[in-house]
């Protein structure tokens, strides 16, 4: 077992001594059968073993290793609305996966936060989430969190849906009634208070606040796709993440996909990261590489938290006046409770399409958005369906 973090107490208080905060990008592998993500695990826990010996080097002990979204599942092939394809894939939390990554947890004596895709929820029978988790150096999953926030390719793509998409029935069954408690829970532990926005929902500012408003001082984004990467997108969103809430952000992006035949390709581009919360990125990966990799740096909470309270400048937390923010949000965008009383089937992504159509109109017609020259409402060039490009792209 590896030493534990050393926590002493002032005025009845812990204090957390600074660690180390590993974040890894390991290479991917598509799954084609369900137990390929319990491989997919075993090979990542190899690695962490390296990674946490050499983040340890630091001079501070290993607390916190953050893997990827989709690290573990890769790219399902799976028809999205194929109940029988979708039954075969889902997975549960607990189950065989974090199992595997329980064990390591223990034996590492660390925290490890992860995701698993179209997960399973005994709450709503025929329904998929993406599902962020951490598992604590007991072996226990003592947090999860439901993506709330995707793009227009995900469900469609991958098989699971939004907690906006069952919305009063999740709000009433995950957060007794509290949204703020079902769409950004927070985990209070002795390495800090941390929350999990994943991947496309660090595109929005949204979800990163809502879990800093929520105590989050760790905000973990795991991956994003290129282009984004490349043009520079991710490394400004993470920064501006740790700025606007005063909090670390820790983003580990995905490594190269090893293809069957033996081929590697890279849709991700890598450069994980670890931002302070002033916004400096103080661990990064400089493109990608052709297998797994990692950054690690060290953390000081307690420095954080005299941060976070101290009534100077950088303390943006005292000076929000809500009301005049509310009233951004007054008007709805998105519908909510699409799913609620159906579970999706085939022809999802083009049903995704239409919506996102429908809410564009909706806002040229409330005056946020100004149509260029030439636009032609639900028609035209520049609207091409979303699933036009899908379905040419899987036919070539």
């Amino acid at each position: 077992m590896r030493g534990r973090i050393s926590v002493h107490m002032i005025e009845g208080a812990p204090v957390v001594e600074p660690y180390s905060v590993v974040a890894l990008s390991p290479r991917t592998f598509q799954m084609k059968e369900r137990e390929d993500g319990v491989e997919n695990v075993k090979r990542i826990n190899n690695f962490m073993d390296t990674a946490v010996m050499v983040g340890a080097w630091e001079g501070a002990p290993v607390r916190l290793v953050v893997i990827p979204e989709m690290a573990i599942q890769g790219m399902i092939a799976n028809t999205p609305g194929n109940r029988e394809r979708e039954a075969h894939f889902a997975v549960t939390i607990p189950g065989p996966e974090t199992d595997e990554l329980s064990k390591k947890a223990q034996q590492l004596n660390t925290y490890i936060a992860a995701e698993l895709y179209m997960v399973k929820d005994d709450d709503f029978p025929d329904r998929y989430f993406n599902v962020a988790f951490i598992i604590d150096p007991n072996g226990e999953v003592v947090y999860k969190r439901y993506k709330a926030t995707s793009d227009a390719y995900e469900g469609g793509m991958l098989g699971n849906m939004n907690p906006h998409d069952v919305w009063d029935e999740f709000v009433e069954k995950k957060g007794n009634g509290n949204a703020m408690n079902a769409i950004f829970p927070v985990a209070r532990t002795e390495i800090g208070n941390i929350g999990i926005a994943i991947c496309h929902e660090g595109v929005y500012p949204e979800i990163a606040r809502g879990l800093a408003m929520n105590g989050a001082e760790i905000i973990i984004r795991p991956t994003l796709i290129e282009p984004a990467v490349m043009t520079g997108m991710w490394e400004i969103q993470n920064r501006a993440h740790a700025l606007f809430n005063a909090a670390y952000v820790v983003a580990p992006n995905l490594g190269p996909e090893i293809l069957p035949d033996g081929g590697i390709q890279d849709l991700f581009g890598g450069q994980s990261m670890i931002v302070n919360p002033r916004g400096q990125i103080v661990a990064q990966q400089k493109g990608w590489t052709s297998g797994d990799s990692f950054v690690c740096t060290t953390i000081d909470i307690e420095a954080l938290r005299r941060q976070r309270i101290a009534n100077g400048l950088y303390n943006q937390f005292k000076d929000l006046r809500t009301e005049q923010y509310r009233a951004i949000y007054d008007q709805p965008i998105y519908p909510k409770n699409q799913y609620l009383d159906a579970p999706p089937t085939e022809g999802w992504l083009a049903r995704e399409d239409a919506t996102r159509a429908r809410n564009i109109e909706l806002l040229i017609e409330r005056g946020v958005l100004t149509p260029p020259t030439g636009y032609q409402r639900n028609g035209g060039s520049a609207n091409t369906p979303i699933s036009d490009t899908v379905e040419k792209t899987a036919k070539g």
